[in-house]
């Protein structure tokens, strides 16, 4: 079973909900009125869109921002139909809790995708920009907490040590208070070599790093987020 893994060549577009993130940042113990979040490589997740429904301040990045809404649906249908398809194949290592099947799967991430491009097609420029990690565009301290999902760590055969090193070191320049990372596992549900090289670089001794367990499992062992305080 540790051989198997969710084959991807690159990057896919798969969104998330509102109710994912709370579980898997625990945003229970943030008052989201008091802060300016920014969503870190946020694809067609419709975090951002439910939460400024619902009041919060959150700006959310991906690189696939500069493209049209049309072009954003067609690729993320294609990568949600591809995922879908290999999923049977690799189901032993999800937990079918959140999502009871595949299928249950499915309708949440369509649902999340159709709120984003919904969204996107009114708030584009305002609060979905387009940033091509590692660098961004933002000034310093522009954000208090930021939230990396699946993303970080995850892709860990397709973006190196160097690419997560400076990614980091730029996420934490624009944010004052925090940043959570989830998850920590890979696409083969093992924790990436990545975490613990993080947790033992020089370069990041100056902020307190933390692995904590979440009230959140879908990908097996993938329970945990890290989080790093910058003041």
């Amino acid at each position: 079973m540790m051989d198997k893994k969710l084959e991807l060549k690159d990057i896919v577009l798969i969104g998330r909900t509102f109710d994912e993130y709370y579980k898997m940042f625990e945003l229970s113990n943030i008052n989201f009125k008091d802060e300016k979040i920014f969503d870190v490589a946020s694809g067609v997740s419709s975090f951002c869109s439910e939460a400024n429904s619902m009041g919060y301040n959150v700006i959310a990045s991906d690189k696939i921002y500069h493209l049209s809404a049309k072009e954003i649906e067609e690729k993320c249908i294609s990568d949600l139909k591809m995922v879908m398809e290999k999923l049977p194949l690799v189901s032993v290592l999800y937990k079918w809790e959140f999502f009871k099947d595949i299928d249950a799967l499915k309708k949440n991430r369509e649902m999340a995708y159709k709120l984003f491009i919904e969204d996107f097609k009114k708030e584009n420029g305002s609060r979905y920009i387009a940033v091509e990690y590692p660098r961004t565009q933002f000034a310093d301290k522009e954000f208090t907490i930021s939230l990396i999902s699946h993303f970080l760590f995850m892709y860990d055969e397709h973006l190196n040590y160097e690419f997560h090193k400076r990614t980091l070191s730029e996420i934490i320049r624009i944010t004052s208070k925090e940043i959570r990372i989830f998850p920590i596992v890979n696409l083969k549900g093992e924790r990436s070599l990545f975490v613990d090289k993080l947790l033992e670089d020089s370069e990041f001794r100056d902020y307190k790093m933390t692995i904590k367990k979440v009230d959140y499992e879908f990908v097996k062992n993938g329970n945990e987020m890290l989080k790093i305080k910058i003041t």
